[in-house]
């Protein structure tokens, strides 16, 4: 090639779309430098709530590691409402679970509450049915209420037993609920007749909560 060619063929001009790259690689290296020479962020400071929370869930945990029904119970409280851990529906449910196995009537209810809702567990009616009765016969409301409330839409159920849910509603009403007082007018009106709730099935859903209720009263 002469020489005059290859004189030529380097003094072409530099095409602007290289100029960019350059520039857009110096500018990338500046910001790299000016980010590895600015000093490390200090580690976020807990507050002494955090701290006295995070403490608080230690000793739950560790006093839970006993076996002792409440106090899986509370354990599970800390994990349910994220006090001192990070919240954990699954942790929470399985230490529930623990204690309702053990007997605890709180527990019991809320196993039945969080499987009714999949909360930390998948949804499961069967399950919930089982665990609300076990919470319901040892004169818990809230449980009578929502057992009484499944019977009534058949929730998890092949039909609506519209008797049982009357039972639950009176035993509920029984020990005080304003709820179960106030429905049962609503359901003596629309479902407890014929051809849902015959009389004789009427007559012995209310004995039944009624030798239900002077038993829970002699306990």
């Amino acid at each position: 090639m002469p020489l005059s060619r290859r004189i030529d063929a380097f003094d072409k001009p530099v095409h602007p779309w290289s100029m960019k790259i350059v520039f857009h690689l110096l500018i990338f290296s500046l910001m790299a430098v000016f980010a590895a020479a600015q000093p490390a962020q200090p580690p976020k400071q807990e507050s002494p709530a955090q701290i006295a929370a995070r403490q608080a869930f230690e000793a739950a945990k560790t006093a839970a590691e006993a076996g002792d029904a409440v106090k899986l119970r509370e354990l599970a409280d800390l994990y349910y409402a994220g006090k001192g851990v990070t919240k954990n529906l699954g942790e929470a449910y399985k230490q529930y679970l623990a204690s309702a196995e053990k007997g605890d009537v709180l527990s019991e209810a809320t196993v039945g509450w969080m499987l009714r809702n999949g909360q930390g567990v998948a949804r499961d009616y069967k399950k919930c049915l089982e665990w609300y009765t076990k919470a319901a016969e040892k004169g818990h409301v809230e449980s009578q209420l929502g057992l009484a409330e499944l019977y009534y839409n058949s929730v998890g159920l092949e039909k609506r037993d519209y008797a049982t849910a009357y039972k639950w509603y009176l035993i509920a009403s029984g020990l005080g609920s304003k709820e179960a007082k106030a429905f049962i007018p609503r359901m003596e009106q629309a479902v407890l007749k014929e051809p849902n709730v015959n009389a004789e099935q009427k007559a012995a859903a209310e004995k039944a909560a009624n030798d239900w209720l002077a038993a829970y009263g002699k306990k």
